[in-house]
């Protein structure tokens, strides 16, 4: 098999508990590159219709933030605003988490569980937080404007005013006990504490 210009061979068949995997550990042709890189495919932002509207979200510059107000009248104001929405406008229409299970599930997976064996906790997903940011870059609301350029201003001019709250980015010091915690419904930032397999082998 050639690859950008290197030969690859293939490898015999992985296997895992006597089940062979043909994936695993194969280089893997792909088939979408070539009409992508030529122009002939289409990405979402080639898809325009009649009289559409653009949407253009507001990002949170905090890595962990409490959203205390968002100001919407001096955007619905500028010209070719549609609409400004935030989480609690997501909760006042009735729209819930969505629903997400990062849990490994089929009969091959490595189970996974929390401390202490229980459930992995599932942190709830909504269209846009209610509460707080919890990464830098998460959407916090959406501005939706005639046009693309005019979504874009109303975003910049949208005013977030937030409580900028402690976080820590290395991961031994996130699983400390005293640390910031990311979900308040957590007595830690641990999720996930599972083993498998020959622990003696493998020390």
């Amino acid at each position: 098999m050639t690859y950008q210009g290197l030969q690859l061979e293939p490898r015999p068949a992985d296997l895992i508990d006597g089940v062979t995997l043909k994936a695993v550990g194969q280089p893997l042709a792909r088939k979408e590159d070539l009409r992508l890189v030529t122009g002939q495919g289409r990405f979402t932002d080639d898809f325009n219709l009649p009289n559409q509207s653009w949407a253009w979200m507001v990002r949170s510059p905090y890595p962990h933030a409490r959203i205390l107000h968002i100001d919407k009248d001096p955007v619905l104001a500028m010209p070719g605003v549609l609409g400004v929405f935030t989480g609690q406008d997501c909760l006042a229409d009735g729209l819930n988490a969505i629903d997400h299970s990062p849990v490994p599930s089929t009969k091959f997976d490595v189970r996974l569980r929390g401390p202490s064996d229980t459930p992995v906790f599932l942190g709830r997903h909504f269209l846009l937080p209610t509460d707080k940011a919890r990464y830098v870059g998460e959407a916090v609301a959406m501005v939706v404007a005639k046009t693309r350029e005019q979504a874009r201003q109303a975003a910049q001019a949208l005013l977030v005013d937030y409580e900028e709250l402690p976080w820590v980015a290395d991961t031994q010091k996130a699983a400390a006990s005293d640390a910031p915690l990311v979900w308040e419904d957590l007595p830690n930032n641990m999720l996930v504490d599972s083993s498998f397999g020959d622990e003696q082998a493998t020390m």
